[in-house]
């Protein structure tokens, strides 16, 4: 496995910056999800204008532009506002094409006012459908990540099985699992290789599984140990990407403090020597009869 971490976690810093920092901590990847507050990524200058140069630029510090965070959502029941929404997401797949990115992702979206949550879903899969012509055309896969009104794993893998095409695959973060009393125990086994990457962070929740506060790795109610774990035992080798709102939450750390730590932490996680799972109790390679007396005849 290897560690990447979102631009949501250092706001402030321009891309030069992130790509650097990126290095020196030992993160392999980065994953834009706005730039210096623009989100509509093909509207920032060195990625649209000079995608050549921004390549460059990970490729000399030896780091992966991971992938494209796009606020596109194909939850609508006007068809209208599907298709001005699909016409944002090729523009971010046509632009992670250039720039060389494997990945664009959207959230499935919410319930509209009056909607059905079944309709919904079943509009969302259909849109998904349609885009893999065009998800196909480049070298780009389309990532789904559980979030709005459909946070768990069960209606993840409904809308990645119902695409049927390599193209779609998903992100699972499983702080917005978490919202639905899911543990990682259940919800990666059930998604497995659907997986095209994996959201990190850990926070404390309530009784009534309301976030209370995002926390170190390892201090909140995650399970993110527990977590790569069950990644490494499903033979997942992606990333981990580590995402909290920074952007939106300023009293979260500075990246300077944070991502020195988490880098350390998933790291350590990944390296850690595993308990070697057994149905037999003891020594299975002992004798299963005693041995003769050496004056047996």
């Amino acid at each position: 496995m290897k560690i990447a971490f979102s631009s949501l976690v250092c706001p402030g810093w321009d891309l030069a910056t992130i790509v650097d920092q990126a290095a020196n901590l030992g993160y392999h990847g980065v994953e834009l999800r706005g730039l210096r507050g623009e989100f509509h990524l093909p509207l920032v200058p060195e990625l649209a204008a000079d995608p050549e140069g921004t390549r460059r630029l990970f490729e000399e510090k030896d780091v992966e532009l991971l992938c494209l965070g796009a606020s596109a959502t194909l939850d609508s029941r006007k068809p209208r506002e599907v298709a001005e929404q699909k016409a944002v997401l090729e523009e971010f797949i046509e632009l992670a094409d250039r720039l060389g990115c494997p990945y664009v992702r959207i959230f499935p979206g919410e319930v509209q006012r009056w909607d059905n949550r079944r309709l919904a879903i079943g509009r969302i899969a259909k849109a998904l459908v349609s885009m893999v012509p065009v998800v196909s055309r480049y070298n780009v896969t389309l990532l789904v990540e559980n979030g709005g009104d459909y946070p768990g794993s069960d209606d993840l893998w409904f809308l990645v099985d119902a695409a049927g095409h390599p193209a779609i695959a998903c992100c699972w973060n499983q702080c917005n699992g978490r919202l639905t009393r899911e543990r990682p125990t259940n919800s990666l086994p059930r998604l497995g290789r659907k997986i095209g990457f994996v959201h990190i962070c850990d926070a404390t929740f309530d009784d009534q599984n309301v976030l209370l506060d995002y926390k170190p790795l390892g201090e909140g109610d995650l399970e993110v140990a527990r977590q790569v774990e069950i990644l490494r035992g499903l033979a997942y080798n992606g990333y981990l990407v580590f995402e909290w709102p920074k952007m939106w939450i300023d009293s979260l750390p500075e990246p300077e403090a944070v991502l020195p730590s988490v880098a350390a932490f998933l790291k350590g996680r990944i390296e850690a020597k595993q308990d070697v799972l057994s149905a037999y109790k003891g020594d299975k390679k002992a004798p299963k009869l005693a041995p003769l007396p050496a004056d047996a005849p």
